[in-house]
């Protein structure tokens, strides 16, 4: 194996790429930036290959005096700097494939995780919707039972006030009933009574009109004494029927008042002739226009008589 001169092999060694420094990372809230991390760690890696190269070129260089090279030891040379170089770039191919297998296996991982991540949320969310539905429809069924047993409620509570009022109404309508009944028939028993009262007291009245009337035209020829006496019978026959026309119970027939005893002989014949007195009128509920007329019909009565 020929020598090599070192200046030459220097010259063609590559610069070292800088190392990175944990100082230079950059902080965050959860650690160091995971992008600057990789670009160190790649950082790191294109050094250590710098390195491996710089230890190929020293290894293939003399370790004797430095000599003038020959054809063959430039060959060999040669031949030893290609096969470091293709060394070095299997070196760094083997590294990029690491590498890209490396950050492939990440997305991949990384992909995994977000696709679990996702169908686990997938799984939350339909689980979510699954009870969402569920307590939907439940609640969905509770209102409708609610509102069947409100309606089934006020229908029973509108049936239950309409026969009340029905039976209230027909109770209320009865009572009316028997009521106007009961006025009617009592109505009608006062009419009927006042009007039995008015036909006792009418008769009673034509009576003490007939027998006043009678008196009257048998005092008439007896002289004025028996005439005051006549009047004044009449006159206590109406204050008797006055009074008991002003008592509220049904007043008792009025009894005809007693006949006027008769005028004796003795009186003079003048007063025989003298028209009699007409009677003084009291003040009656209702009797001093049929006592005219019932007088005056009897006195038509008896005039032919007498």
């Amino acid at each position: 194996m020929s020598t090599q001169d070192p200046r030459r092999a220097s010259a063609a060694t590559p610069p070292l790429t800088a190392l990175p420094q944990v100082q230079d990372l950059p902080l965050s809230d959860r650690g160091y930036d995971r992008s600057r991390v990789e670009e160190a760690f790649d950082a790191f890696r294109r050094h250590a290959t710098a390195l491996q190269a710089q230890l190929r070129v020293l290894q293939a260089a003399p370790r004797g005096a430095a000599a003038e090279p020959g054809g063959h030891a430039v060959r060999m040379d040669a031949l030893h700097l290609i096969r470091a170089a293709a060394e070095f770039a299997d070196t760094i191919e083997r590294d990029a494939q690491e590498a890209a297998v490396k950050q492939i296996t990440r997305a991949e991982q990384e992909i995994r995780e977000r696709q679990v991540t996702s169908q686990q949320q997938e799984a939350d969310i339909h689980r979510i919707r699954q009870e969402t539905e569920r307590q939907r429809v439940e609640i969905v069924n509770a209102a409708r039972n609610e509102a069947r047993e409100i309606l089934t409620t006020a229908n029973r509570d509108s049936s239950q006030s309409l026969r009340e009022a029905e039976s209230s109404g027909a109770r209320l309508l009865e009572q009316s009933r028997h009521q106007s009944t009961e006025l009617t028939n009592a109505a009608r028993a006062e009419v009927e009574q006042t009007l039995e009262w008015a036909r006792a007291q009418a008769d009673v009245i034509v009576q003490r009109a007939r027998m006043g009337a009678e008196q009257l035209l048998a005092a008439a020829g007896h002289g004025k004494g028996a005439v005051n006496e006549a009047i004044d019978a009449i006159v206590r026959a109406a204050e008797e029927t006055v009074q008991a026309a002003r008592r509220p119970a049904r007043p008792e027939p009025v009894t005809p008042p007693a006949p006027v005893p008769a005028p004796s002989l003795s009186q003079t014949p003048a007063a025989e002739k003298r028209p009699p007195a007409a009677p003084e009128r009291t003040a009656g509920p209702s009797e001093p226009r049929r006592d005219d007329s019932d007088e005056q019909s009897s006195e038509g009565e008896d005039s032919p008589a007498s």
